[in-house]
């Protein structure tokens, strides 16, 4: 889970909101995103491994203007891969920095984009069990991917405003569990 701030999005947001509506739960702006995350790690030496990852990002909004409820998603699918860079001395903690790339393919409300992003993952990883094949990580993952949209909605009041734009720029704390074959 993490917080982002894709403007674009967010302006298109806000003109849903009709001038002197008032706001009875919610806010308009997407602030929160969730992902959801696989992966699998090959170390062919002891500090440094390939991670391969299938990542998907959503954000939902729902906010309540004048009695009416509205509610919106933004999604993402990321394939990517990075390098593990990795420091441990044979102890149970492990701590790593994890710079990576993946392509992306995002959509919301008829807009469509895809695009390269880079992450960066920094955190600790507590591995037990034989041959540590089991265990728990905690991360703090750095997302830059501002992509540019190639489909619009064909009806004009769905573009107006226009999203040139979908950004999935954020930061996220993810906890993850780690079992081995």
């Amino acid at each position: 889970m993490g917080f982002f701030d894709p403007k674009e999005v967010n302006t298109w947001l806000k003109a849903r909101v009709p001038s002197g509506a008032t706001m009875e739960s919610g806010f308009s702006d997407m602030a929160m995103l969730l992902a959801l995350e696989a992966s699998g790690a090959y170390y062919p030496i002891r500090y440094v491994g390939i991670r391969p990852s299938a990542s998907y990002l959503f954000s939902p909004k729902a906010f309540s203007v004048n009695g009416e409820y509205a509610t919106y998603y933004l999604h993402s699918l990321a394939p990517g891969l990075s390098v593990d860079l990795a420091y441990d001395e044979g102890k149970l903690p492990r701590f790593f920095i994890s710079p990576g790339i993946a392509y992306q393919w995002a959509w919301f409300e008829g807009y469509e984009a895809t695009g390269l992003g880079l992450t960066l993952a920094m955190g600790a990883e507590l591995s037990f069990g034989a041959a540590r094949s089991k265990g728990v990580s905690v991360a703090l993952v750095f997302r830059s991917a501002n992509l540019d949209v190639s489909t619009k909605p064909s009806s004009y009041s769905d573009r107006n405003p226009v999203i040139n734009h979908l950004d999935f720029s954020s930061v996220l704390l993810c906890v993850g569990f780690q079992l081995g074959l």
